[in-house]
């Protein structure tokens, strides 16, 4: 029998010490493991504190691996030593997951650069979003320092135009002198970069390797000491967590999150300590809200694909018949359906995301290349895709 629960109780744990810290981008103890990225980065950005625009920089490297921690904690102390020096300067982050074009990324670089403006979020096109950015540039007179993170984003939905514009804006003439930090999660993204782009971006290029068992074993120890109290997770623990995570990716937030889920169970549980046995507990359920959240976070036409993949009953899918599924279940929404090209971007998405297991291979009685389409999900979990696509599309 469950036993009820109350936040009185909660309050009371005895495993949190201040939970926040198993988060925080930048731990007051620094950012573990990642020195010689940290070096590279302050040589490049070193000749913004001469007024000096500096080239485009190239981040990337799997999720969870320290890339935006590193670039905004390092942009917080050009900025402090900008200050020191007197230096005009601004630091500009967009997330790309979330404006996923050039006129929207425009758009909210300029809602930083003058917050006292309100600037519309619908109406305004390319051009004069363009014409707009320009003019504040050269109004600043500033050292401008961009950070566009999860671009592959918009490269993949929209094509490189803002890299392009950024990598030739010192160029025309501005005032302001602007260095542009690029932040990737996809390896293969220069392959959504025209060759125009390539020539002029991207020549600086900062890999950031994927956490081994034993640095994530350490970064682990560093936020258990910070976040949890004392005695409350075992190195053991510790250990199974970081071998886990290290053959998935060496994602240290995923890491951070199986610790956090344990904490969690091991907290409803009223117990102390964290053991061995909670560790694979925990790890499931997260697999399975991970999927879910993931699902929940696709655009409509996306859920409207997956949505017609989960309907469809077969066990191998091939691309081009779920295309036509999916222009018939456009129109029981009454919704315009996307180009074949388009969707098959988004099978690749998905396939990186780990929803599906896309394939692509030779049919010979068809003469033609085809993408075969499979799912791994439990059959529980597939309907409560169905369930939450069906809700919110």
């Amino acid at each position: 029998m469950t036993e009820e629960m109350s936040f009185e109780s909660v309050l009371k744990n005895p495993i949190y010490k201040n939970r926040e810290l198993l988060y925080v981008l930048n731990p007051p103890t620094g950012l573990l493991h990642r020195t010689e990225q940290k070096n590279e980065l302050i040589m490049e950005l070193a000749p913004i504190l001469m007024s000096a625009g500096v080239s485009c920089i190239f981040v990337y490297g799997n999720p969870g691996t320290g890339k935006t921690s590193l670039v905004l904690g390092l942009s917080e102390k050009l900025g402090h030593e900008a200050k020191r020096s007197k230096l005009q300067f601004d630091r500009l982050y967009v997330n790309c997951s979330e404006n996923r074009t050039e006129t929207t990324i425009l758009i909210d670089l300029l809602s930083q650069l003058n917050p006292d403006k309100e600037y519309p979020r619908l109406g305004w096109n390319r051009a004069k979003a363009i014409e707009e950015f320009n003019k504040e540039l050269d109004k600043r007179n500033s050292n401008i320092l961009i950070v566009l993170d999860e671009v592959d984003y918009v490269l993949r939905e929209s094509g490189d135009d803002i890299l392009y514009r950024l990598s030739r804006i010192n160029e025309a003439g501005s005032k302001s002198k602007v260095s542009t930090i690029i932040i990737s999660n996809d390896i293969r993204v220069s392959n959504y970069i025209k060759p125009r782009t390539q020539s002029a971006f991207g020549r600086v290029k900062i890999i950031f390797t994927p956490y081994n068992a034993e640095e994530l074993e350490d970064i682990l120890r560093d936020r258990v000491n910070l976040a949890l109290k004392p005695n409350v997770c075992t190195d053991a623990v510790m250990k199974k967590i970081a071998e886990i995570e290290a053959t998935r990716g060496g994602d240290a937030r995923r890491a951070l999150e199986l610790l956090d889920a344990c904490a969690k169970i091991t907290m409803a549980r009223g117990g102390s300590k964290i053991t061995l046995d909670v560790v694979s507990e925990a790890d499931a359920n997260l697999e399975n809200n991970s999927i879910l959240n993931t699902v929940a976070s696709l655009t409509k036409h996306q859920k409207i694909l997956y949505l017609t993949m989960l309907k469809n009953q077969k066990k191998v899918m091939i691309g081009g018949d779920v295309y036509k599924e999916y222009c018939e279940q456009c129109k029981q929404y009454n919704i315009e359906p996307l180009t074949e090209r388009m969707v098959r971007t988004f099978f690749v998405n998905f396939n990186d995301l780990g929803l599906i297991k896309a394939e692509v291979g030779w049919l010979p009685s068809a003469n033609k290349k085809i993408r075969k389409i499979t799912f791994n999900l439990e059959k529980a979990l597939f309907k409560k895709a169905e369930k939450l696509l069906r809700d919110t599309i």
